[in-house]
């Protein structure tokens, strides 16, 4: 009974967290494709999830739409040459990136076949191959895997440096070797030009004078995706401090819900830097940054911006025509063949925009109007009443088949 009890909970937990939101897109001037930018609003609406969104005309006819990477002019990308890949198996596959120019480097795409494979990797840097130096340490690497692609391409952030050699040591211990393709940097780039920054969020900043470090809560009323994160440090002149940024997260382990802090990425406060960092994405409402002080000051810290890398949609769109915005979390992913059509995505199109969106009170949806029994809810009870009552009785025919035997 209690087991029965604990389903029957799940299943109106699972129909209780369904979201569903709603906007308009702003009427355009003229027929044709039109760039919708996904603000930060509504990627919070669709739990970064765009497989929740639609599109939908005057007539409710679903409108199809597809994923924009349209390129900024102004972007370039700076190819770096990978000298050498050496594996050891079941311990690490080491990637050697030649920097022979010595130029200042904080960061390096790296271009990998797609695997479902999570991996933990260092980042070291040396000028003759021989003495190596810490840059980054035990962080981790995952959802290496695209739909639609033969590869994916991740953002790897360092402290910076002009080291003439950049190793990544990803560890083999308990999975196979991923491979990498190309290295690469987008030159100049900027994360507060190129991204788009958050507002609308609390911080409260906490010295722990025991532990020697300064602890950064940051709160914003929804979840958010968060790619970069910028410092405005005001005292004292001179600093280098290790930082790194903290989750809180659950998961399933033996059976049981468990909590953990999950380290997001770590970076290092430079006096002489602007203090600009590409991290890697996450979702979430709540995050927490540590400083280590040492024996130092604590920080003055003006200001903190947090960033998201901006995502946009290419659609169809008529003249006039009034178009509805919906996101709904218990929808899958739509299957349209806009992205195959000859979509020239290099071309620069018209921008429509999405405004008042709101949140669709459950009370307002038609699944809410329904009478209980005609519910979803109501029809997976019933089964699992069922199911537990014809499993009861089997029990005790059998019990009495045992008893007539003996």
């Amino acid at each position: 009974m209690k087991k029965l009890i604990s389903l029957i909970s799940i299943l109106i937990a699972g129909f209780s967290l369904a979201q569903s939101y709603q906007g308009k897109i702003n009427k355009v001037s003229k027929n044709g494709l039109h760039q919708i930018l996904l603000s930060p609003e509504v990627r919070s609406a669709t739990q970064n999830n765009i497989d929740f969104l639609r599109i939908f005309d005057a007539k409710n006819n679903e409108v199809p739409y597809v994923i924009y990477e349209g390129k900024s002019n102004n972007s370039s990308f700076k190819n770096f040459t990978i000298i050498s890949k050496t594996a050891v198996p079941n311990v690490a596959t080491s990637v050697i990136i030649s920097n022979e120019n010595a130029l200042n480097l904080d960061q390096l795409n790296l271009k990998i076949a797609n695997t479902s494979v999570d991996k933990k990797y260092n980042i070291s840097g040396s000028n003759d191959q021989k003495e190596w130096f810490g840059l980054v340490s035990d962080k981790i690497i995952s959802d290496l895997n695209e739909a639609g692609k033969t590869s994916v391409e991740r953002n790897f952030s360092f402290p910076l440096n002009n080291y003439k050699f950049l190793k990544f040591d990803f560890i083999d211990k308990n999975s196979l070797p991923i491979n990498i393709l190309e290295a690469s940097l987008e030159e100049n780039h900027s994360v507060n030009q190129s991204k788009t920054e958050l507002q609308n969020f609390t911080q409260k900043i906490e010295t722990d004078k025991k532990l020697k470090q300064t602890k950064i809560t940051i709160t914003f009323p929804n979840p958010q995706v968060i790619d970069g994160i910028g410092f405005d440090i005001s005292a004292p002149s001179y600093y280098l401090r290790d930082a790194r940024i903290l989750i809180n997260k659950t998961r399933v382990y033996k059976k049981s819900t468990e909590n953990y802090v999950e380290n997001i990425s770590a970076f290092q406060l430079n006096s002489k830097s602007k203090n600009r960092f590409d991290i890697q994405s996450f979702f979430a409402k709540e995050l927490t940054i540590e400083i280590d002080n040492l024996d130092n000051p604590a920080l003055e810290i003006k200001t903190i911006n947090l960033f998201q890398s901006p995502v946009s949609i290419l659609t169809d769109l008529k003249s006039n025509e009034n178009y509805t915005l919906k996101i709904d979390s218990t929808w899958s992913a739509p299957q349209y063949d806009l992205a195959n059509s000859g979509i020239d995505f290099n071309q620069n199109y018209p921008v429509a925009t999405i405004s008042n969106l709101e949140k669709i009170e459950q009370s307002k949806s038609k699944e809410a109007e329904k009478t209980f029994w005609q519910t979803p809810l109501f029809m997976w009870i019933c089964i699992v009443l069922a199911v537990a009552i014809i499993g009861y009785f089997a029990v005790g025919l059998v019990k009495d088949m045992n008893k007539e035997n003996q």
